[in-house]
Parts: C-alpha cells; structure tokens; sequence
C-alpha cells in the first residue's frame, strides 16, 4: 500500500456514523459556514465575472447558484462556489496547514450532491472525507511547499474535492484513487496571488478540477498509481521531497485534522486575528487615533499581509496595518471593514500610516506582541500567541450576518438547514434561492 492507496481506501469507507461527536460538530460547522458563505457573497464582483463568463458554455444538466437565481453546468457551478465561498476571506483555516478547506471540498461536493440527488447525511459525509484528505496532503507538504510560495489550498484541496465528489458519484476504490491521480495533475495556486481575484480563483478552480475528476474517473479514464507520494508527484514536486509522507497516515481515521479546523472571525487574512483581536480590545473606549503603534510579528505575516498601503477591498485583507486600523476604530473586521470606501477613509489611512510590523521568528505565526503608544499617558502592550476561536453561536451569528443582506428574512433558514446534517439538499438550495 501506498499513502495515494491508504488516503482514498480511508476516504471511500468512511461513513458518518463512524465519526465522533467532536468531528461531526467540526463538519457541520465547515459545511454550514461554507454554504453560507457562498449564498452571502453571491453579488460580490468576483462572482458576478465568474458567472458572466461561464454562462456562455453549455451542459446537459445544471445547479442552481446559491444566492443567486441562475443555474451553470455542474463544474462551473463548483467554480464560482468555490469563487464566493473564499472570496471573502472568511471561511476557514486549518492552523498547522494554513489550508481553507471547506469553500472547495463543499462546493464539489455540492455539484455531485445535487446531480445523484444525494441525501444532507451522504454530503456531509463526503465533506468529511474530503476535508480531511485534504489536510493530511496539506500536513505532508509543510512545511516546505508553503516556504516556496506555493498557496496550499490550491495545492491540497483539488485532491480532497475529488474524494468528496467521487463518494458521492458512487465511485469504486479504484476509481477514487484514479480521481486523486487526475485532480493532484492540476493542483495549482501561488502566494503571488494574494490580495486579487486570482486567490479565490484557486478555491474555485480546486472545486471544479475536483469535481471534474471524479467524473472523468467515473468514465474510466486513469492516473498515476503514486500521484501523491510518487517520485514525480505532488510531495516531491511541491515540497522538494516526500520526507512528509508519514506525517499524513499518522492517526489515520482515529484523530482528525478536521477537528482542528478553525472557522475564520474576520474577513482577511489568518496570520492577522491576533492582531485584531488586540486591536479590538485597545480601541474600545479609546480617545482618539495611537501616536504610534509597533507590532511585533512572525515573518510570515510580512509575506501575507504585508501591504502597508491598500489601495481596494482584497489589497486591505492582505495588509496587516489596515487589519490593525479596523479592528481599533471599528471594533470589528467583517466584510465591511475592508469595503473600498473604508480602505480609503482618511482616519483608517492616517492610522495604518502609524503602524510599524517589525518581524521575529519567535513570535508564533498567528501571534502578535503589541506596543501601543498613545499621544498621552502610558504605553499599552499586549502579547497574544493565537486568536480567540468562534464558539459554535459565533459561527451561526456569522453566517446569518453574511446572508441576511441578499436573503432577508429566510436567511435564518438558510443558516438552520446549512448546519443541520439531515436536512435535504434540494431543501437546502432551495432556501437559498432570494426569489424562492
């Protein structure tokens, strides 16, 4: 056996009732705010361009779009969900991988869901495996694939949308492997792309390779044996060596990476929580702007998010100054705070100008010491190792403020049925539907 042959014979015997408490919580969670997240964004310009190009091909059967009234192709459907279920930047992280799992194993697992006419249950199910393939590919490859600038969401998520729609297009053992072998031939994104429209592009194209390799797999079409853990394959190529290939299998169906997936607080980048939740806590009650501020932070958080003077909506969810300038004068960082017309208000500029990241390799990747200096009275300094996580009410709230501006009041509805297990697809599309 291989680690291709044990991460697809894993995926493909998985069965919901075989999961824990802790792990089903972890996956309804990841699926009702993915679904959620992508009725929510369902008019945001990304979207918009996406459907207007992919209208104009054709298919023999479509999905409905969630949010919106129009339908695509199966594959294309799996594209712009996995466009509006990222775009935002406020879907999910897994810590240890940086990897947003949930928009693209969702939105392929939705295509193949509504076309088997599949049950809530089955979905969900499929999610699970997904999810965590995914994020075992993803353990396998860090941390030396993110080093070189590759965006391990697009590297690692192709994958696991193959498993998730290959169990629900009823895939044999075999052909889930071959569906692997297909989607880790286009396993794609690069760091590059963060603070544009090609970065939610990644989760998008990772939806429809993955569903698009199911069911070339389900037509009999081959891959590669060892598409992972192969000399030539996605550990060798992205991460220099296979050397992580042990660390995937480790605990294998008994402890779950899916657990440890984390829904996102705030609409930017991960590696800035802290930085708001500090900035949250400063700003609250305070008169007037800091006279200066430094921030003290890992490297990598002047890789991601070091664009010190955005310029539009996506440049500020990669620009840790202006994550810092929200949360103090805002006391919070949803999608509004990072709105064009916010990113070029005066104070929020004024204050990103006085904010100073100074990099230290021992400050922990999502953490921040903090030296807030105001124009009078003592300096504040805070020191947080890693953001406060949502609590399973803070998730619910969140994804009901993300489609309670397109949905109304059948929003609630929408938020009850995305994170109930049972509930039907077709029920679930349909509350989704704003002329429904």
């Amino acid at each position: 056996m291989t680690l291709t042959d044990d991460l697809c014979a894993f995926a493909h015997d998985l069965s919901w009732d075989s999961l824990d408490a802790s792990t089903r919580a972890a996956t309804a969670e990841t699926t009702g705010n993915a679904l959620c997240l992508m009725a929510g964004a369902a008019r945001h310009p990304a979207v918009e361009a996406a459907v207007a190009g992919l209208a104009a091909l054709d298919g023999t059967e479509s999905v409905p779009l969630l949010g919106r009234d129009d339908r695509l192709p199966s594959m294309w459907a799996a594209l712009v969900h996995g466009i509006a279920g990222h775009v935002e930047d406020f879907d999910d992280t897994h810590p240890p991988t940086i990897i947003h799992p949930g928009p693209p194993v969702v939105a392929a697992a939705l295509s193949a869901a509504v076309r088997t006419g599949a049950t809530g249950v089955a979905l969900r199910a499929a999610v699970a495996a997904g999810v965590e393939v995914a994020l075992r590919v993803g353990v396998a490859l860090m941390p030396a694939a993110l080093d070189r600038g590759w965006h391990l969401t697009g590297i690692a998520t192709p994958v696991g949308a193959a498993v998730a729609a290959g169990r629900l297009l009823g895939l044999s053992g075999a052909a889930l492997r071959d569906a692997v072998g297909l989607a880790a031939t286009q396993s794609a994104g690069v760091l590059e792309a963060l603070g544009t429209m090609a970065k939610p592009l990644q989760a998008g194209k990772a939806a429809a390779n993955g569903f698009e390799a199911a069911v070339l797999a389900a037509g009999g079409l081959d891959g590669p044996a060892a598409p992972i853990e192969g000399r030539r394959g996605l550990l060798a190529l992205h991460a220099g060596s296979v050397d992580g290939a042990p660390a995937a299998l480790d605990g294998l169906g008994s402890r779950w990476e899916l657990s440890a997936n984390e829904i996102k607080p705030y609409a930017c980048g991960v590696v800035s929580h802290s930085i708001i939740d500090v900035a949250v806590a400063a700003g609250r009650g305070a008169a007037g702007l800091p006279a200066a501020v430094r921030l003290t932070v890992n490297p990598f958080v002047l890789v991601a998010m070091g664009r010190l003077a955005p310029s539009d909506s996506l440049e500020a969810k990669f620009s840790a100054t202006h994550c810092f300038a929200a949360g103090y004068l805002r006391g919070q960082a949803g999608p509004a705070e990072f709105a064009d017309e916010i990113v070029r208000d005066p104070e929020v500029a004024a204050l990103r100008s006085r904010v100073t990241l100074v990099p230290d390799e021992t400050v922990p990747r999502y953490g921040v010491r903090a030296e807030i200096v105001p124009t009078s009275g003592a300096v504040r300094r805070e020191t947080q190792d890693r953001p406060t996580r949502l609590d399973p009410e803070g998730v619910r709230r969140k994804s009901f403020m993300v489609t309670e501006p397109l949905l109304g009041t059948r929003a609630a509805e929408l938020v009850a049925l995305a994170y109930d297990p049972t509930s039907a697809v077709s029920d679930l599309v349909a509350a989704s539907t704003p002329t429904a």
